[in-house]
């Protein structure tokens, strides 16, 4: 079935029907929005990154590991750092 999907993607758009189209794979827990309101609260917490969670989930009302947030952390200053670059 899947190979009959992906013959008939490539049909009907040729290899660009073959990409992975966007919105697809899990969202994320934390967003954009959420960045000034996590940037405090690690400010804050400075020594205790698991405190800043147990404070960020009270806050936002989601529930998330201290690896979720340490990859949140370093995937928007990345991103932050790039756009100050260019």
């Amino acid at each position: 079935m899947t190979v009959n999907n992906w013959l008939r993607r490539y049909e009907q758009f040729g290899v660009a029907g073959l990409r992975t189209r966007t919105g697809r794979g899990r969202k994320s827990i934390l967003r954009i929005e959420d960045l000034e309101l996590v940037k405090a609260q690690v400010k804050a917490s400075r020594q205790r990154i698991s405190k800043a969670r147990a404070e960020l989930e009270a806050s936002l009302g989601k529930d998330f590991s201290v690896s979720t947030l340490k990859r949140y952390l370093k995937k928007t200053v990345d991103a932050t750092n790039e756009l100050e670059k260019g």
